[in-house]
Order: structure tokens, then C-alpha cells, then sequence
């Protein structure tokens, strides 16, 4: 009997060992969510493992280190199984070799199934997926606008067009005192004027892919906004704070008329000022010549130096899921970059409610997600250099044609494919 019980005890230590071995833990970082989504994270993260008993996943998140972070891990051997990233980080970590394709864990054609086919290819590189598209945003998005301050200026319908929203600024202020919108002279974190100009039909790039932003007609649109701000019709905070911010809190105060942009500005604007909230009429977003949105999104990708590829691939595909994405619309007004959105009738309302309209207007619209144009491998370095032009032209310091001349060569000079 003694002996049968020590084998039985050896046999239940082996299986033991055995399931612990079985257990393979995930590392999962992402950028910005916690704490406000930390409940929408650990709920996914609860059914992903409930659907994967051998997968435990270690969860993260990062914030102004996330690239920092990201590039130290990888350099000193300890890097994360899934990482969230945005377009350019992406396709810079793609570049430099730091990632797995996910063309290559999941296959194109499940890849295909999922995902709009601009989504894809805003993430993919040398002809292989680098990323599992997440949720979006577009940059046009919706218009929001004060109808009382309409009303004073005399407009009876929102602008449709960029060219009759750069007009109506003057008639805003000039009639009501007010701002008509806050426009993105200078996004910290890429460069708004390229998005103007694929807007308009203008190109980024010429032959052999050299910058090309600097023909008689980008700087023609870029002297209107230039115009625009040196007379006063634009904050002048817009040229130092990022616009989105901004435009939400002037807006709130009544000090703005207008903003273009997605549905998370309600959010804001529901807490700091309920009742302009109520009234607000939410509309769609002008567009430029080319009548196209820009955008961007954030992807789930997987490090070459994962070390449980296959279940990286798994949370990944779990986490950027039509289900999955379409329950963090409900959290909060993203963009899914999934198929199944499209035809969802969550975003499908008679509701009075703007931000219900708003993602409404803009929940199935994320086949329109794109930057316009491939940000090179030091987009930061060009990024920097190219707002530094768009500032010297709008503080006077240079003429609009001489700063998109200047920020044109020091990309051709300077430009890493």
C-alpha cells in the first residue's frame, strides 16, 4: 500500500509539472488604455483565457515610454509577445526586422477575412502584413456645431467642403466673435498639413518617391491657413497646444462653433457642458477635392523576439476580432477596422443622443482609415523639421512657399525609406 501511494504521489507530481509546463504566459502591452478602459481590457483578457485555458496573459500598459520601452526590450532580449502600435511605429519596427509578419502567423486569408483591405495595407510592408489592424479613427470624421452660434452668424447649413469651412471662419468670428474652428497646424505626434494636402488631391511624394510638397498649389493652401491665423480668425494656442484638446474645451465655452473630428469630443463636451451637449447637431465632416477621410488606427503586433508566437497570434486575432472590436465601440466611439462593422446594426440609430448620431456617422465607416501617405523610416526627425516650416510660416518667419521648399529638401536630403 505504502508503495502504491508513493507512486500515485510521484504519478499526481509528474502531472503537476506536466500542466505547468502546458501553461504558457503572454505578455501583452498597450498604449494609453489604463485606467479609463481597464475594465474593458480584463473582461477580454477573462474570455480570451477562458477560450484558452493553456494561455495566461501578463497585461501592461504604456505610456510616454511605450516606444522607448518597446525598443529597449527588444534590444536587450525580453521583448513582449503582443505589443499595440500605431501605423508609423509599426512600419518602422517592420523595417528594422523587430517584428513577425502576421500574414505569416495567421495566414493572408484569414487576414482578409477579418479586416478591411485598406486596413491591411495601411500595415503591411515589402508585401507581407506586419500587424493585426485594431480600432481606427478618422480625422475628418463628423462635423459638431453650435447651432446658436450659427444662427448668429447667420449660416443656415454646416460647410460640406474645405474650401467653404476655411470661408466660413471669417464670417463666424467676424459676426459672432467666436472661433469657427481649431484646425491641426501642428500634431505632436505627426504632420496634420500632409493630411490637408492628400485631402485636396495634392501628392506627397513625386518620382522615385521624393517629397513633393512643395508645388505652387500646396502652398497656396497652406498661405490660406496661414492667412487665417495671422488675422487672428484661428487660436493663436493652435500653433503650441494639439488641436483636438483645444477645439474641446473652446467649444465647451462657447468660444468655438464648430469641430471636425470623431465622436470622442461629445464625451468631453457631455461632461464640462451638458446642455450646448443636448444641442449640438452633429453632421457630416467637410471634405477636401478629393472627397476622401484620413485617418489612422492602432494594431496588435508581434515582436520576432516573442518567445510564444503562436499564442501571441492568438490574442492578437482575439483582442482585433470584429466581437471584440465591435464591444469597445460601445465603450467608447472608436473605429472598427473589421468587416463585420460595416454591416452591424450597432451603428445603425434614430437616436436623438450626439454621440449615438455621431457613431452612427462614422462606426462603419472604417474602410475610409488612411494616413494619405507612408511615413518614412525616421518619421520623427522629417515629422519635427516639417511642423518647424509650418510654424515659421504661420509666426511670418518664412513665406509659406519657402517653408514647404525647405521642409521638402531636408526630406530628400534626409529621408530613410
Amino acid at each position: 500500500m505504502k508503495r502504491t501511494l508513493t507512486a500515485l504521489t510521484i504519478a499526481l507530481g509528474l502531472s503537476a509539472t506536466t500542466a505547468a509546463q502546458a501553461q504558457t504566459t503572454v505578455t501583452f502591452w498597450t498604449w494609453y488604455l489604463s485606467p479609463k478602459f481597464d475594465g474593458y481590457i480584463k473582461d477580454t483578457i477573462a474570455a480570451f483565457e477562458k477560450a484558452n485555458p493553456g494561455i495566461k496573459v501578463n497585461w501592461a500598459d504604456k505610456q510616454d515610454s511605450m516606444v522607448q520601452d518597446f525598443i529597449a526590450s527588444v534590444n536587450l532580449g525580453n521583448a513582449p509577445d503582443v505589443v499595440n502600435l500605431n501605423i508609423d511605429e509599426t512600419q518602422k519596427a517592420a523595417q528594422n526586422g523587430f517584428l513577425r509578419a502576421a500574414s505569416d502567423l495567421s495566414g493572408p486569408a484569414a487576414l482578409n477575412a477579418t479586416y478591411y483591405p485598406q486596413s491591411l495595407k495601411n500595415f503591411t510592408s515589402s508585401g507581407k502584413v506586419y500587424a493585426y489592424p485594431w480600432y481606427g479613427w478618422l480625422n475628418e470624421g463628423v462635423l459638431l456645431y453650435n447651432p446658436d452660434l450659427f444662427k448668429k452668424a447667420g449660416l443656415t447649413r454646416a460647410p460640406r467642403t474645405t474650401t467653404e469651412l476655411l470661408n466660413d471662419a471669417k464670417i463666424i468670428k467676424d459676426k459672432t466673435g467666436a472661433y469657427a474652428w481649431v484646425p491641426a497646424l501642428k500634431d505632436p505626434n505627426t504632420a496634420s498639413f500632409l493630411g490637408y494636402f492628400y485631402a485636396e488631391g495634392l501628392p506627397i511624394y513625386g518620382e522615385g518617391g521624393k517629397a513633393a510638397f512643395n508645388s505652387p498649389a500646396h502652398a497656396a493652401l497652406l498661405a490660406r491657413f496661414v492667412d487665417l491665423y495671422k488675422t487672428g480668425y484661428v487660436p493663436e494656442d493652435a500653433v503650441r497646444r494639439e488641436a483636438f484638446q483645444l477645439a474641446t474645451e473652446l467649444y465647451a465655452q462657447n468660444r468655438v462653433a464648430m469641430i471636425v473630428g470623431g465622436p470622442q469630443a461629445l464625451t468631453r463636451i457631455k461632461d464640462t457642458n451638458p446642455g450646448l451637449y443636448a444641442s449640438t447637431v452633429v453632421t457630416s465632416a467637410p471634405l477636401g477635392k478629393a472627397g476622401v477621410q484620413t485617418g489612422g488606427s492602432m494594431a496588435l503586433v508581434i515582436p520576432t523576439a516573442s518567445k510564444n508566437p503562436a499564442a501571441a497570434a492568438k490574442l492578437a486575432a482575439f483582442f482585433t476580432s470584429n466581437a471584440a472590436q465591435l464591444a469597445f465601440a460601445k465603450v467608447v466611439p472608436v473605429v472598427p477596422t473589421t468587416l463585420g462593422a460595416q454591416r452591424s446594426t450597432q451603428f445603425r440609430t434614430t437616436s436623438n443622443d450626439p454621440v449615438a448620431k455621431a457613431t452612427a456617422l462614422v462606426g462603419a465607416s472604417g474602410r475610409y482609415i488612411n494616413p494619405g501617405y507612408r511615413a518614412p523610416g525616421n518619421s520623427d526627425d522629417l515629422y519635427k523639421n516639417f511642423n518647424d516650416n509650418i510654424e515659421a510660416a504661420l509666426l511670418g518667419t518664412k513665406s509659406a512657399q519657402q517653408a514647404l521648399t525647405d521642409a521638402a529638401n531636408y526630406w530628400n536630403a534626409n529621408m530613410k525609406k
